[in-house]
């Protein structure tokens, strides 16, 4: 019989042989049984099997419950998210909220935990840079000035009332998981947390805002490339173009 959960965290992975070993030896210290770490892994399988060996031997020094599933491809972070939830609703169906986080070390573990003690009961919980209070830490300009204006262009664009719609530090609950997963994937890569918020609008929940500090990664080769960049610009014309379509 599975343990009683209330929280879910699920952490999308790709190559984090540094950063992610190193966000769950600390996350671990503050878990309790009551909540679980899915690690949805997209390395190849030699390293998927490196991180795996090394993160399992952290959380097995752990109170909480952990999950690392490695599909051996590299699918993107929505699609990991996606099954992510997906185990989390039919393994914990009794869990309150989700949560997703970075594997890089960008989303402060005391952040996260902010996160999973806030009293604000939103349906879409997002951790955001762009609020009184938030921070960004060791970004490059250029990729601040992009961030910034995904963040300005989106929001006006699909009526979404929040600062910060590309950021992958929020919780939802689990009419939320649901809702989002009644919808198939229009995108593979970030731009997916975007139309994650579209959905949860667009279904009539609620969505809400926290400040938070963000960091640049300090270990391991960032996974957001230009053309991830790219395929992001390309991923908001096609939710333009199916957005009257979504439930």
């Amino acid at each position: 019989m599975l343990p009683q959960v209330d929280f879910v965290i699920i952490i999308p992975s790709y190559n984090e042989t540094l950063a992610l070993p190193s966000l769950l030896r600390e996350l671990a210290k503050h878990l309790t049984a009551a909540q679980c770490v899915i690690v949805m892994d997209d390395s190849r399988e030699s390293i998927s099997d490196s991180i795996c060996l090394e993160c399992t031997a952290i959380m097995n020094q752990a109170e909480c419950n952990f999950i690392f599933v490695s599909s051996e491809k590299k699918s993107g972070r929505g699609a990991a998210i996606r099954r992510g939830m997906k185990m989390a609703l039919e393994l914990y169906p009794s869990a309150k909220y989700t949560i997703e986080c970075d594997a890089d070390g960008s989303h402060r573990v005391e952040d996260i935990l902010k996160l999973m003690r806030s009293e604000n009961t939103a349906d879409l919980l997002i951790g955001s840079r762009y609020l009184d209070g938030s921070q960004i830490l060791g970004w490059p300009a250029s990729r601040r000035v992009f961030s910034l204006c995904l963040n300005i262009i989106i929001p006006k664009i699909f009526h979404v009332p929040v600062h910060d719609i590309t950021n992958g530090l929020r919780r939802y609950t689990v009419e939320a998981s649901r809702r989002i997963l009644e919808n198939p994937q229009i995108n593979s890569g970030f731009i997916y947390l975007s139309e994650q918020a579209i959905i949860v609008k667009r279904s009539g929940l609620s969505i809400s805002e926290i400040p938070i500090t963000f960091i640049d990664r300090t270990l391991g080769k960032s996974t957001v490339t230009w053309r991830e960049i790219y395929k992001s610009v390309i991923g908001i014309v096609q939710l333009l173009s199916i957005k009257s379509s979504m439930k």
